[in-house]
Order: structure tokens, then C-alpha cells, then sequence
């Protein structure tokens, strides 16, 4: 069960399997629980992102005509949308919350044995990345959710005060769309949220988060490689998803990224697999050229710099 390196990337003489993992023990089922009550809901909110039309029309008329009418349409229109965004910045809040728990199960002291002892939770992981590089993906090339939220925080003053008798509850006050302004700011704000969480986790716990994050990807990638996953791409893609993930966080939390020579992540091998991979993973390269910290650094090998141009 031991590494069979002590320097750069380490290998097992286990396999990962993403099948129907179960956990294991009380501790872990515990942890599996909360996380899955959350991922229950993650189909639900892509499928209302990549359905996202936004409130050009109605906001178009308001500015172009303004008017009681017109801008009554407006606001009912884009505060309806709105009421949407806050399901999705309520969703980051509960991935915030349970993220630290699941990485302090997987990255344990004992390495690998912290991930083979909880292979429900490595295979919840790799769930979560591909939640969150699909959510923003579809959120990068969708503009509606800017201009919608900008013009609900531009009018929902004056649109409150117009209220005069209060019959409508707004949802989303001013404190609350300038927190959630900040979140739908960034071009990937749900990665945005599992960077920090990762990042702001107890800064002792670094080393063993490193260790952790680079078998797992490791780890993912030894599947990729050796599994024949025929026309069922959607287990493949998982495993991209769960390597790509693990890579972008460990170029965050070490000090030299995940690019350099010495990388404990087979990262030459794990961008050539994303790169040759049948079905499309631009948004997993995409992933990696613009939300890790170290691809640019002086140390990154040039091969990597040629795979990722």
C-alpha cells in the first residue's frame, strides 16, 4: 500500500475505481452524507444555468423607454432571475462549508492509505470538480448573468422605495447582492470557492494536502491509462475532471505549482492525456491555463508550456 517513490510523483500498487464506492466507516459515512445531500442538488442547478436566458428584453425596454410599465416589467422580470443566481451563490455557501471535510478525510497523514480508506469520498471529489468546471463553463459564456445582476443592483433601491406598500419581499437585499456580486465577479467563481477553501485550510495541514491532492491525481490518471472505458466516456471524464481539480489545487498550495521538474503530480503524462482525449476537454485545458498560479513561472518545464499552447 506504500509509495514506491519518495520523490516526485508517487505510484500504488492500488487502482482507483469509481464505481459504487461505499463508505467504509462511521466517520466517513458521516462526512459522504452531507456531501451527497449537497451533490443531490448540483444536476438541478446546471440544468437552470445552461437554461439561463437572462432579462435582455425587458431591461432593454426600461432603458430605452422608461416608464412605470416598463420598468415594473423589468424589475419583476430580472428579480425572478435573480432569485435564481442566489439558489446558486446558497449552493457555493454549503460546497464552502463541506469542502474542508472531505479534504481532511482524503489527505491524511497516512498516504495513500487516507484516500484507499475512503474511496466513496475520492470518487465525491472527482464529482464535485466536474460539477464545478461545468457549472463554469456554462457560466463564463453566458454575459445574461452579469447584465441582469448589474441592473437588479442598480434599481433595487429605488424599486424598493417605489413599493409603497411593501406587499413584495425582496429576496436579495443590498448586503446580500454585494456578497453575491463578488461571487458571480469571477469568470469561474464555484472554483474560485473550493481554491480559497483549500487554500484558507490550516496552513500546517499543507504538506499532507500536497500529498493527498498529487496521489489522488495520480491516481486518476493511472485509471485513465490503464481502463478501457469503451463508448461510456462520462466514468472517463470523471476521472479527467477529478485529475484536472487535484492539479489546479496543488499548483495553488505549493510554493513551487504543479508545473515544475520535480512536480509529485505526472503532469507531462496527465495534460497529454487531457490533450488526447476522444470527447472534448477544453474547458479541463482551459481549467488549467487560467486558474492555476505557477504555469508561467520560470521553473514550468517547456514541454508543458508547449502542450498547454
Amino acid at each position: 500500500m506504500g509509495c514506491s517513490s519518495s520523490k516526485g510523483p508517487a505510484t500504488f500498487d492500488f487502482d482507483l475505481d469509481f464505481g459504487t464506492p461505499e463508505p467504509q466507516g462511521e466517520t466517513e459515512r458521516k462526512i459522504y452524507d452531507v456531501i451527497n445531500e449537497s451533490l443531490e442538488e448540483a444536476p438541478g442547478h446546471l440544468s437552470l444555468l445552461t437554461g439561463y436566458s437572462g432579462c435582455e428584453e425587458p431591461i432593454r425596454k426600461a432603458l430605452n423607454d422608461p416608464g412605470p410599465k416598463s420598468e415594473q416589467a423589468a424589475w419583476k422580470a430580472v428579480s425572478k432571475a435573480v432569485d435564481k443566481l442566489y439558489e446558486f451563490y446558497k449552493f457555493s455557501l454549503t460546497l464552502e462549508k463541506g469542502w474542508p471535510m472531505i479534504m481532511d478525510a482524503e489527505c491524511g497523514d497516512d498516504q495513500p492509505a487516507s484516500i484507499q480508506g475512503n474511496l466513496a469520498l475520492a470518487k465525491q471529489v472527482a464529482e464535485i470538480f466536474s460539477f464545478v468546471f461545468h457549472f463554469d463553463d456554462a457560466k463564463m459564456i453566458n454575459p445574461a448573468i452579469q447584465n441582469d445582476f448589474s441592473y437588479y443592483r442598480r434599481v433595487l433601491s429605488r424599486m424598493k422605495h417605489a413599493d409603497k406598500d411593501k406587499k413584495s419581499k425582496v429576496t436579495v437585499d443590498e448586503e446580500l447582492a454585494n456578497k453575491m456580486s463578488f461571487f458571480f465577479a469571477y469568470p469561474t467563481p464555484m472554483m474560485k470557492v473550493v481554491i480559497d477553501a483549500t487554500t484558507e485550510f490550516d496552513k500546517a495541514a499543507r504538506p499532507r494536502l500536497i500529498a493527498g491532492l498529487s496521489h489522488l491525481a495520480n491516481l486518476c490518471l493511472k485509471a485513465i491509462e490503464k481502463k478501457d472505458f469503451g463508448e461510456d466516456d462520462s466514468v472517463a471524464m470523471l476521472f479527467l475532471c477529478g485529475m484536472t481539480g487535484c492539479i489546479i489545487l496543488v499548483d495553488h498550495l505549493h510554493d513551487e505549482g504543479a508545473f515544475h521538474a520535480k512536480s509529485p503530480i505526472r503532469i507531462k503524462q496527465a495534460i497529454s492525456v487531457l490533450k488526447n482525449h476522444t470527447e472534448p476537454t477544453d474547458f479541463l485545458l482551459n481549467s488549467l491555463r487560467f486558474t492555476t498560479l505557477h504555469l508561467n513561472d520560470e521553473q514550468t518545464m517547456s514541454a508543458i508550456n508547449k502542450l498547454l499552447a
